[in-house]
């Protein structure tokens, strides 16, 4: 693997797909005219504000969603705008005289241009038209195939590209002729056209491989022209993307980095952090970058605030991953300064850290499980209802068992606030090979899990680590049929009954080491909890259901929104035991997902005390409070790196349906901050000036305050893991 894919940590994505309104298929019939577009790109410039933003690697369009081409080809359609401009050419040769890498940029699926030559070569729609998202969709399985590797000669034979980043691969699934009679060869029985049809998810995993195929196919052509040049997929198969889109972890065995998209302005603040864990995730420890923005609605021209970019770039950084910031120039190919002076600003405090960095490891405590079959059963299975214009909730958010996004989004959501490590782990075996290293599992409502993993778990646990599993947790199998009772009810301790008779059930907790700091009074709950019944050995009730007075129905209803607790069912919905050398918690509702929904303090606060329980030990770092701020522990050596990455997001104005969009418009400056921190640390420097912090004793424990806790401080506290080595039994 070569090393800059390790330490090129500063990237920059130059965005532009522009149209040639001199091409007939480009227009849609109302321009006619160039317009000036990519008629004013200048190469040298444009290295040149990459060189003063201290960006070291480049995404350079060779190919775009239109079908144009911006280097001098002999097989397609180059830009017009370009004139004799060889605009990836030049911009290659600059940047590279500069240090810079390089990746031609190439979009695989949208193409405007062939799609107007080749409308035979079209994906279709399960209707039987031609697909169009914005730009119209090619079938991977049609002739366009071989189009694109000559493409992908062509691009590495006449340049040093230094890769490709492979776009657009996720547009799926697609009855077009090709695509109808392999499903039809293989199956002898047409394709499923809709989540409801028999053979759907069986579908969906049929496609995966055929998209397998597809990429290496690809990565083939471009190893045989470069075996040094990287190629890159564009991983846009996170739980925000439907599993029949295509994309999923196998696919990333063929991408020599991870990359995806982690727009905060998609699915909010959290995001950049959650991508780049899930893309590391799948990865399985090679290197990976996370996509930010420079807009704050993408690509709507304007500038972000330096404040959120800033606080975006770090939180990737810091859980070990590259950024690379996504801009666009105005449409004749000019750019805009002020991008560069934000971008330059974040690059050069990356550039004072990169010791801390690159080489890091994460500490590895609770891992937080989540599964491309439970991607594709939720596609199948969720019900979950959109707002609606009442002001209060309806208590059946979601009548499904099958709540993923809400599920795993809230977990980490939780964990996150709760300053708990938190890596992700998955099916793959070579996933769950890693589960040793961790102190405790997480699964929020994961539906099925196979033999194979469920073994792992037993065995994970029986040997000393703990497991938390919520909801419907293995409940189903892999096609979503329910299940007689749980896969791993010898772990859980308890035997499935049946779904709920109340959408608005409480928690009645009763005391414990589960019930610190959460309240008295019942907490409602919003959905049908599980109903189980306990088995055999040694087991803790750390909660009871208690059903709501009445269960609301059209003209029986409570006041305006829901109904008051009515008395304890005594039935258990949390209970907790050891296994082996190890501990399980089990809860038969969805914290987590209420979480999401609602970000009611006593969830964060029960899922917190779930993990540290199940883990039998608190984490190294711990902090009161400072919600808005992540707290992120890697190793280095001997050393524990603390990274804490803060931002306070401005107040959001609410109008029917629609909301301000999350941001971050001042640097966050907070007064006082003290951590807890491992007794064995022998001193704790504020990098990167190797400040030294007095350690000092409260409570018992070591300690440190920073008195002023900025945007990104990062910490070392040394000799921490020689020391616990030294301990150790």
């Amino acid at each position: 693997m070569q090393n800059w894919y390790h330490t090129h940590l500063r990237r920059l994505f130059f965005d532009m797909h522009l149209p040639d309104w001199t091409q007939p298929g480009q227009s849609g019939g109302d321009q006619h005219d160039l317009r000036d577009i990519a008629t004013r790109f200048d190469p040298k410039a444009i290295v040149a504000e990459f060189v003063r933003a201290r960006v070291n690697v480049a995404v350079i369009f060779a190919k775009c969603q239109y079908g144009n081409f911006y280097y001098n080809t002999a097989l397609g359609h180059k830009h017009t705008g370009l004139g004799a401009l060889d605009f990836m050419g030049e911009v290659l040769e600059e940047a590279h005289r500069q240090g810079i890498r390089v990746l031609g940029y190439y979009s695989n699926m949208w193409d405007t241009q062939i799609a107007r030559e080749h409308p035979e070569w079209m994906a279709e729609e399960a209707d039987g038209t031609k697909s169009y998202n914005r730009w119209p969709t090619l079938s991977l399985n049609s002739p366009y195939r071989q189009r694109v590797h000559e493409h992908l000669h062509e691009m590495f034979t006449q340049y040093p590209l230094d890769g490709v980043w492979s776009d657009i691969l996720s547009d799926f699934p697609s009855w077009d002729i090709y695509t109808r009679q392999l499903y039809e060869a293989a199956f002898g029985r047409p394709m499923p056209r809709a989540p409801k049809d028999d053979g759907w998810i069986e579908m969906i995993r049929w496609q995966q491989d055929l998209l397998y195929d597809y990429i290496e196919s690809c990565r083939a052509v471009v190893k045989a022209a470069n075996p040094e040049a990287a190629y890159v997929v564009n991983f846009f198969g996170t739980p925000y993307a439907k599993a029949s889109q295509g994309l999923s972890f196998k696919h990333l065995a063929l991408s020599d980095m991870g990359s995806t998209e982690g727009y905060s302005e998609w699915h909010g603040l959290l995001f950049p952090s959650y991508a780049a864990r899930y893309i590391r995730a799948g990865m399985l420890g090679k290197p990976f970058e996370v996509l930010t923005s420079r807009f704050v609605h993408t690509w709507d021209f304007s500038v972000r605030s330096l404040a959120q970019m800033r606080y975006e770039a770090f939180s990737v950084v810091a859980n070990g991953g590259a950024v690379c910031i996504d801009d666009e120039p105005y449409h004749d190919g000019r750019i805009e300064p002020q991008v560069y002076d934000r971008i330059g600003d974040a690059f050069r405090e990356i550039e004072r850290r990169e010791p801390l960095l690159i080489g890091a490891e994460p500490v590895r405590y609770a891992a937080l499980y989540q599964s491309q079959k439970g991607r594709e059963l939720d596609e199948v299975m969720n019900q979950s209802r959109p707002p609606a214009g009442s002001l209060t909730p309806p208590s059946n958010l979601n009548p499904s068992a099958s709540d993923m996004l809400a599920s795993w989004m809230g977990a980490f959501k939780a964990l996150t606030e709760a300053h708990i490590p938190v890596q992700i782990v998955d099916e793959r075996p070579e996933s769950l090979a890693t589960l040793a290293q961790y102190k405790v599992v997480y699964l929020p409502n994961i539906l099925t899990l196979s033999d194979e993993e469920a073994e792992a778990l037993r065995a994970y646990v029986h040997a000393g680590g703990g497991l938390v599993a919520t909801g419907a947790t293995s409940l189903y199998d892999a096609f979503g049929h329910l299940q007689a009772d749980f896969a791993l009810a010898d772990l859980f301790g308890v035997h499935h009954v049946g779904r709920g008779d109340y959408t608005f059930p409480f928690f009645q907790f009763h005391g414990g080491p589960l019930s610190g700091g959460l309240p008295g009074h019942p907490l409602p709950h919003y959905m049908a909890m599980w109903r189980v019944r306990l088995g055999t050995g040694d087991l803790s009730i750390a909660a009871t259901r208690r059903d709501p007075l009445i269960e609301t129905r059209g003209e029986t209803y409570y006041h305006n929104n829901q109904p008051p607790p009515g008395d304890d069912s005594d039935e258990p919905v949390i209970v907790y035991r050891r296994y082996g050398k190890g501990r399980v918690v089990y809860c038969a509702g969805l914290p987590e997902s209420n979480y999401a929904r609602l970000s009611l303090a006593p969830y964060r606060r029960l899922i917190a005390n779930m993990i540290e329980w199940a883990a039998g030990e608190a984490p190294l770092v711990q902090a009161d409070g400072l919600l808005n701020t992540e707290i992120v522990c890697n190793r280095l050596g001997d050393d524990l790196i603390v990274h804490l990455v803060t931002g306070v997001p401005v107040r959001a104005v609410r109008f029917g349906l629609n909301r301000t969009v999350d941001a971050i418009e001042e640097r966050a400056q907070i007064a006082n901050a003290q951590l807890i921190i491992p007794d064995k640390t022998e001193a704790v420097l504020r990098m990167p000036d190797a400040h030294p912090l007095p350690i000092v004793r409260v409570d018992g424990h070591a300690a440190i305050t920073l008195p002023i806790l900025d945007d990104w401080e990062s910490l070392k506290l040394t000799g921490v893991f020689r020391r616990l080595a030294e301990e150790a039994p």
